[in-house]
């Protein structure tokens, strides 16, 4: 049977043209071949030949599930450069194939990239953090990707080799193109992702807006990332990322130069806060409306430059596996 065949035939449209989910969901998986490299060469190699390659499988499971392929995966968990995780003087490195519960247990990394960690914390639950990747999160470029808000106040850089052993390093912002699509060729894996780690006196947060604790995509996220002078008060530099918002994650740092060499206060941050809500491009959908949005950007905007402000006077960053039971 030609599962794919068998949906398209199957389509249905509802009210305004839109798919019915019965349309979108098969019965079952189409039969799936799967290669398990254990090196980088082999697995460039199989990309080179069409193959797609496969982290977790969380998110080309379910597109397999819906759509009826693709049905040729290599995966990249038997490639033992793909399985480390650094956290030095000189960054973070996070391997292509390490899985999230992996950096949510890491104390290292939740102390120096809380942001991110916040936000791998929020994604699905127990059992899916055990089986997905950051660096999957990332490819699959979704505009409510609850760890890409971080990698950019962390100011990620996304490391990649192709089948002719030719490796480049990519800004994230320059990484993502749109929903489901990024720089990424057919014949490159991400090796890994590099983050600036907070230093004495900055701290970083992540904040999103669903209906449930787990297992929900967010109507709205927002990062933030603040450095404090020496005084513990006056803000140094803060970076700002909005999720869910826009095509892609958006870059929103520009709006909080006012806080730059000012001590925080209710007014101050509540016109940032304004400023964000009104610089993102959320769209209307079956889950909530633009202006829904706009309001939930400028409440999360608040809650996460205060958050990252008492890490960065605490030096610790806290523990982000405390905020889940805060999530709305």
């Amino acid at each position: 049977m030609d599962l794919r065949a068998g949906v398209r035939a199957d389509v249905q449209t509802g009210a305004h043209g839109v798919m019915t989910t019965s349309a979108l969901r098969p019965s079952r998986l189409p039969e799936l071949d799967l290669r398990t490299p254990t090196s980088l060469e082999e697995l460039t190699g199989s990309l080179a030949a069409g193959w797609r390659a496969c982290g977790g499988g969380t998110d080309v499971l379910i597109e397999a599930l819906q759509a009826g392929e693709p049905t040729h995966l290599v995966s990249t968990t038997g490639v033992h450069e793909l399985a480390q995780l650094t956290c030095d003087a000189d960054g973070i490195s996070i391997g292509g194939s390490v899985v999230l519960a992996r950096l949510v247990r890491s104390t290292s990394f939740r102390s120096g990239i809380a942001a991110v960690a916040d936000g791998a914390q929020t994604i699905g639950s127990i059992q899916l953090r055990n089986q997905a990747t950051l660096v999957g999160n990332l490819c699959s470029a979704s505009p409510a990707a609850d760890t890409i808000p971080g990698l950019f106040v962390h100011d990620a850089r996304v490391e990649t080799v192709d089948s002719s052993g030719m490796t480049r390093s990519t800004a994230v912002s320059e990484f993502l193109h749109g929903p489901g699509s990024t720089s990424l060729h057919d014949d490159e894996v991400v090796t890994a992702v590099r983050l600036t780690p907070s230093s004495p006196g900055t701290g970083s947060a992540y904040r999103r807006f669903t209906e449930r604790n787990a297992l929900d995509l967010a109507f709205a996220g927002v990062a933030a990332s603040v450095a404090l002078e020496a005084d513990g008060v006056t803000i140094r530099s803060v970076r700002l990322a909005l999720g869910a918002v826009g095509p892609t994650v958006m870059d929103a740092s520009e709006v909080t130069a006012t806080l730059i060499g000012r001590t925080a206060d209710t007014e101050l941050l509540a016109s940032v806060a304004e400023a964000a809500a009104g610089a993102c491009s959320p769209i209307t959908d079956h889950r909530c409306s633009a202006d829904y949005r706009r309001q939930l950007v400028h409440v999360l905007t608040l809650e996460v430059i205060d958050e990252a402000m008492r890490r960065a006077g605490r030096d610790d960053n806290s523990d982000p596996r405390v905020q889940q039971g805060k999530q709305r």
